[in-house]
């Protein structure tokens, strides 16, 4: 009985901190944001911070990987033998783009490019929650397509990489530069047909 005394108004202020953190981080940035400003912004102590996180950087950590887990999952890549797999391709495609295109996920990929210039091992940390953590879904998705014969089986990575290049291509590195803006829905649409296009080029089954 004693164990569960006071546990859910503990994982209330982690939720508080974790929420805190990670509008801090995206906003000021990894430097920019001090283990006292998340206490504030959470309304609970320093040392309440700290009992809940060892540190700044695990903090960083839970709250990025939150923030990559809840964008990444919010639509299960999953097909069957009935699945009309172009339209399946064409949803996915719009939902990675959608994500991908988040103000949110615009300033993640700001935050982990401030940390990879500075050789900061949380680069790496950040890296494997968000981006590695996307491909593993794309390649699962082309392993079930394979298994299905909705297209050639080939190797998932090359498959994944020759997509999301296709997806994002120069034209997403000029939107975190800022010198464009992010696709309009008509601009995603014709991308995301062209991109399906070459792809079932090199992939499809005839």
């Amino acid at each position: 009985m004693q164990n569960t005394v006071g546990r859910p108004k503990d994982l209330e202020k982690r939720k508080h901190i974790l929420d805190a953190a990670k509008a801090l981080f995206l906003k000021c940035g990894y430097h920019g944001s001090s283990m006292n400003q998340i206490a504030k912004e959470a309304g609970v102590t320093k040392l309440t911070v700290y009992n809940h996180f060892q540190d700044k950087d695990n903090l960083f950590v839970c709250a990025i990987e939150e923030t990559c887990e809840s964008a990444i999952n919010s639509r299960p890549l999953a097909l069957n033998a009935q699945s009309d797999f172009k339209e399946e391709l064409y949803k996915s495609c719009e939902s990675g783009l959608n994500t991908i295109n988040l103000p949110e996920a615009i300033k993640l990929e700001h935050l982990i490019l401030e940390l990879a210039a500075e050789n900061n091992p949380l680069a790496n940390v950040f890296y494997n929650a968000s981006h590695k953590k996307m491909c593993s879904i794309w390649e699962d998705f082309f392993r079930q397509a394979a298994q299905f014969n909705f297209i050639r089986q080939d190797n998932t990575e090359k498959q994944t990489q020759l997509m999301l290049s296709l997806l994002l291509g120069v034209r997403h590195h000029e939107v975190l530069l800022g010198i464009r803006q992010i696709p309009t829905a008509q601009e995603q649409h014709e991308i995301i047909l062209e991109s399906i296009e070459i792809f079932l080029m090199k992939y499809g089954v005839h």
